[in-house]
């Protein structure tokens, strides 16, 4: 195991293998909680992109912290965002999870999970169809409902907030635990 003390200067990025060996570090994962519940580094700990100096206080700044993402985009951002906040303990995993996983490195991972945004669109799309079959043979009243839906995603598009996307996090198969959000 590698053991970095505070007086050895961390490098800017290593390979998954040297951050799984890196004794006691913080293994940061900047994906969304979705993309982090179906899979993701065992010791990890999720803060997404969007959130991270809102918790830059849950960050330790006493030991190594290690950003990993899905392929390493986001999480060189995340590294460049935490330097600029004065952290100088920060090192990018290179490849991200997915190199992690290619590695044979310890991961959890939820079984059949569908993205949070795929399931919006699943739910639209069907909500959509099955108005516009129920306006055909029911009552033209229900196309209305079919326009509502539309409205709706436009309206979410527009201003960033998806009240449909707020209900199904609540669902059972998409909870992040706790622990593992890192809260």
């Amino acid at each position: 195991m590698t053991n970095f003390d505070q007086k050895q200067r961390l490098p800017s990025a290593m390979t998954p293998g040297d951050a799984c060996a890196c004794d006691g570090a913080f293994l940061l994962d900047v994906r969304s909680f979705d993309e982090f519940a179906a899979g993701h580094a065992a010791p990890a700990v999720c803060i997404p992109l969007a959130d991270l100096e809102r918790r830059v206080g849950e960050i330790p700044s006493d030991r190594p912290v290690l950003v990993m993402c899905q392929s390493g985009g986001r999480s060189a951002m995340a590294a460049e965002r935490l330097r600029a906040l004065g952290m100088d303990n920060i090192a990018d995993v290179t490849g991200g999870f997915a190199a992690w996983e290619r590695a044979g490195l310890p991961t959890v991972k939820q079984s059949a999970v569908i993205p949070l945004e795929r399931q919006v669109r699943i739910a639209a799309g069907r909500l959509v169809f099955g108005f516009s079959i129920l306006g055909f043979t029911v009552h033209r009243a229900f196309f209305g409902l079919s326009a509502a839906v539309g409205f709706m995603l436009a309206l979410t598009g527009t201003l960033g907030i998806c009240p449909m996307m707020s209900f199904l996090k609540l669902l059972p198969w998409n909870r992040v635990s706790s622990a593992a959000a890192g809260k």
